[in-house]
């Protein structure tokens, strides 16, 4: 709703309707967000260790990064010990098994269009 449209002047006006205030406005909104940031990133770590690990390996070696490869292989192998990869190894196991079936008398690296 504007008024002074007459005089060309838009001012905008509030509503009518008396609306409560936005809940996240209450909430610390930065303290929330370093909250979700840090509870995914122990997720991550817990459950992707692997690929953690697997991303690292290919990190060129050098000053920073070989002191700490030892470590990072260490926890991959403990959550792995642990069982706390099961879920990311079972969903790689159904993804190699789809990328494994053939069609016909497709064979591997063949695209599979009829000839």
């Amino acid at each position: 709703m504007t008024t002074g449209a007459e005089q060309g002047e838009i001012a905008e006006v509030g509503s009518p309707v008396l609306v409560p205030a936005d809940p996240v406005d209450g909430v610390a909104p930065w303290r929330w967000m370093t909250t979700v940031i840090a509870v995914a990133t122990l997720f991550l770590g817990v459950f992707n260790a692997h690929a953690i690990a697997a991303w690292f390996d290919e990190l060129p070696p050098s000053p920073y990064t070989e002191p700490l490869r030892a470590p990072i292989a260490a926890w991959a192998a403990t959550t792995a010990r642990l069982g706390l990869d099961a879920p990311r190894a079972a969903v790689r196991a159904r993804w190699e098994q789809a990328q494994a079936m053939r069609f016909g008398s497709e064979q591997p690296g063949e695209d599979g269009s009829a000839r």
